[in-house]
């Protein structure tokens, strides 16, 4: 587009805009400035959410996320339950903790049902104590237990 094909169009695009009445709201167009949070109510999202590091299933929009704090400092957790049939070594279920901070982590998609699992953290079975809900697991422990809804 030549220079002056431009000017002509600025020009016509200003006059199109005010024919067809201009913005509709009273409102400033700029949108809300990004580092803007969510209030305490909970009614307006933050604008970078939060870590979520609650202990236990947590259900969230990108699946149920669990964070388990062992004691010790394990080499290996995995996350072994109903939905992956007791395997406690699947590669698809082993946890991390990335940051380093001693809260491990894995978010798995899980359809609506009632799930029951066990960390196992190098070899050792160990019970979620945060989870909503525990049932026999049929060798004189307890396992974990919470519904997707």
């Amino acid at each position: 587009m030549t220079s002056s094909a431009l000017r002509l169009s600025v020009p016509l695009l200003v006059a199109a805009f005010a024919a067809c009445g201009g913005p509709q709201h009273s409102q400033p167009a700029d949108p809300a400035p990004a580092a803007a949070a969510a209030s305490p109510d909970g009614n307006a999202p933050a604008a970078t959410p939060a870590r979520l590091t609650t202990p236990g299933p947590n259900l969230t929009p990108d699946g149920v996320v669990f964070n388990f704090k062992p004691s010790g400092k394990p080499n290996q957790i995995f996350l072994a339950g109903t939905f992956n049939d007791w395997k406690p070594s699947d590669p698809k279920f082993v946890m991390k903790d990335d940051d380093g901070d001693g809260i491990w982590s894995i978010t798995v998609k899980l359809a609506p049902g009632t799930y029951q699992y066990k960390y196992v953290a190098d070899g050792q079975w160990i019970q979620d104590e945060r989870a909503p809900g525990s049932a026999p697991d049929g060798y004189g422990g307890r396992n974990s237990q919470f519904d997707v809804k």
